[in-house]
């Protein structure tokens, strides 16, 4: 308590100069981790701090430390009261609605490092709070953000995002990334049910209203501009939306096959493609070997497109990602 307000002018005083920003935010991320409760009575000025250094500084350390509060005092610790818990988390929407703004204001191609932190901090949100953050108001912006970071060139921030892409996915099925709920008295395995089934329901009409421009960024990365480690991610992406709505998924990569530059795919080789997409979608609903030969099918292809047309900046075309927007 003696050496925060010391630290907190140090911020003040160097509030543009990122290695000392950086320095002083390790410092408060290993006071979270180390003292934990003890350090209830410093949570309210720290958390003020953080949200105002990001809010002027747009640097993606203040994430960091957000992301370690947010962890170390989660539903799932011990000795951590429940108010407590939802101050934080309202602390947590707090900055994640100052990055969005952020987000909206710049193009992706400016805020590698904030994306990539920011996605770090929602991977945690996702883990510990789904039954927060999947209702939230905040859901559906951040889903859009992740969608045009996609445009992104860099592997870490991409590898991210592709990651919590990935596993908001599977909340729209049976084996979520997360299995917490919060503990209750009598009927509380009902009411989890049923918070579970709502949680996956709002995930699928997530991905209706905005699976196509997923599908649609997803495959022009692995067409053009993802690095190659962030391939896989991206087909795992792309086997995710299959397993939750293959009939639609189809339809949106057909789709998206048609917004190629024209020369670059004939109409019989995009016929083939589909033809064999739909033949090992209709072996059976429920054989996820069928869909792991999906997703090779498109590895193949979009790995074909790749060596074909090695000049990823002269053919996007009608697949350029749209800037996000955030009206929050």
């Amino acid at each position: 308590m003696e050496v925060f307000p010391i630290l907190s002018t140090v911020l003040d005083s160097f509030m543009d100069f990122v290695p000392i920003c950086e320095r002083v935010c390790r410092c408060f991320r290993f006071i979270v981790l180390s003292y934990r409760t003890a350090m209830i009575p410093l949570l309210a000025p720290m958390a003020n701090k953080l949200a105002e250094g990001f809010s002027k500084s747009k640097q993606g350390c203040f994430l960091w430390v957000t992301s370690a509060i947010l962890r170390e005092f989660s539903e799932q610790r011990e000795f951590v009261d429940e108010s407590i818990t939802e101050n934080i988390y309202v602390f947590f929407e707090a900055q994640a609605t100052s990055v969005l703004r952020a987000m909206s204001d710049l193009p992706p191609a400016e805020l590698p490092d904030v994306i990539e932190d920011f996605f770090r901090l929602l991977l945690d949100a996702l883990l510990y709070y789904p039954h927060k953050l999947i209702p939230s108001p905040l859901f559906v912006p951040i889903f859009q953000a992740a969608i045009s970071a996609l445009a992104l060139e860099q592997r870490d921030p991409l590898s991210v995002v592709l990651h919590y892409i990935r596993d908001v996915l599977t909340y729209g099925g049976e084996n979520p990334a997360s299995s917490f709920m919060p503990q209750g008295g009598a009927g509380a395995g009902a009411a989890g049910a049923q918070q579970q089934q709502q949680i996956r329901q709002i995930v699928k009409q997530l991905l209706l209203a905005h699976g196509e421009t997923l599908v649609k960024q997803t495959m022009a990365g692995m067409m053009i501009t993802f690095p190659r480690d962030c391939f896989a991610d991206g087909s795992g992406v792309l086997l995710g939306m299959f397993e939750l709505l293959p009939a639609e998924t189809t339809q949106w990569v057909a789709r998206t096959i048609q917004l190629l530059p024209e020369g670059t795919v004939s109409a019989a080789e995009a016929d083939r493609l589909m033809a064999k997409i739909r033949e090992r979608l209709s072996l059976s609903d429920a054989d996820h070997g069928a869909l792991r030969q999906v997703r090779v099918l498109l590895q193949d292809f979009t790995n074909t497109y790749r060596r074909r047309y090695i000049a990823p900046r002269d053919g996007l075309g009608q697949l350029e990602a749209t800037r996000f927007h955030f009206e929050g």
